[in-house]
Parts: structure tokens; sequence; C-alpha cells
């Protein structure tokens, strides 16, 4: 009986919970946070003669700015720039990570407007200037940590007279303003 008892006695503690003291389960949320940065591309046409006439590829600096407002989304903002022949683009993006590892890969959707630069077209809106779309994929390294790495690539479209397509890719470099991947208590 001594024996059974001692049983009973070991199961029962090994299968005990800890005491809350009549507190409730925390449940945990996600915290946003901002991440800021610089990238460098290239962009290279992939359609219109006019579009290749002024380069076979393009450089692009960007200034990266990102909202981690949910566990796996963030919003995007992107402003670049294009050499040589002088072309801009701003950008909002929705980023959707696949993965919650600090290496995951993502995919990401754009609109915004781009001017290509000028060549023989000029900036009025329509004709080299004008509203465009982007889907691109790729990596996020670190992706809860002060610093961030992303690797990514796609394709553009520039909806002007011309209809420019380019394919792009790009190496950004982000900061993290805030605490990156803290999880606040839900109260």
């Amino acid at each position: 009986m001594k024996k059974i008892l001692l049983i009973l006695a070991l199961a029962t503690i090994s299968f005990a919970q800890p005491l809350s003291l009549g507190k409730p389960n925390e449940e945990k949320v996600h915290s946003s946070w901002l991440n800021l940065g610089f990238g460098i591309g290239v962009l290279t046409p992939a359609s219109s003669p006019s579009y290749k006439e002024q380069g076979r590829a393009f450089v692009n600096p960007s200034l990266l700015l990102g909202i981690q407002f949910a566990k796996l989304t963030a919003a995007t903002f992107e402003f670049d720039f294009t050499a040589p022949k002088g072309g801009v683009g701003g950008w909002f993006g929705i980023e959707q990570q696949l993965m919650t590892t600090d290496i995951t890969p993502f995919v990401e959707a754009q609109v915004g407007a781009r001017n290509p630069g000028r060549d023989k077209r000029d900036y009025s809106f329509g004709d080299a200037f004008g509203a465009a779309a982007s889907l691109n994929g790729g990596v996020i390294f670190f992706r809860e940590s002060q610093f961030r790495l992303r690797l990514k690539g796609g394709y553009e479209w520039i909806f002007n007279k011309d209809t420019d397509m380019s394919w792009n890719a790009e190496i950004g470099i982000l900061f993290a303003v805030g605490r990156a991947g803290v999880e606040t208590i839900d109260l």
C-alpha cells in the first residue's frame, strides 16, 4: 500500500501545473516596429524599344522604410533613383513573410509611380512618367533583429505610353527603430 501511495504522490507532483495565484493565462500579441535603411539594385529593361535605347541596365539606389505591423506582414515604402538618365520612383507595398524564422522567404506587391528617365521622351505624365506596379520575391535575413538584410528580385510595369517593363534586383540593409520582435502582454 505504501508503494502505491508513493507512486500516486510522485505522479501527482510530476503532472502538477505551476501555481498561477489567481492570474489568468497571459496572452502575448505582436508589437509593431519600424525599419529604416537603404538599398542598391539594378533594373534591366524587358520591353519597349525606347526604354531599351536608354540603356541595357540602370543602377537603382533607394531609401527604404518598413513597418512590421503584424507578425508576418509589413507595409513597405520605397523612394528610388535610376542612373543614367535620371529616373525616379516612389512605391508603397505589402510584404508577406512566409515563416517566423530568422531567415524567411517573402513575397511583395507594390504600387507607385516611376519615371524611367529621359532619352527622347519627355517627363509629362503618360509619356515616360506613369503609374507603376511591381511583384517581387526574396529572402529576409535576421527578420526580428535590430539589423535586417533583404534580398529581392522581381518584375515591374510602368503604365506609360510604351508600357515599359523591367526586371529588378536589390540588396537592402535596414535598421530597426524600436525593439524588433518584442511581444507584449494582451490586457
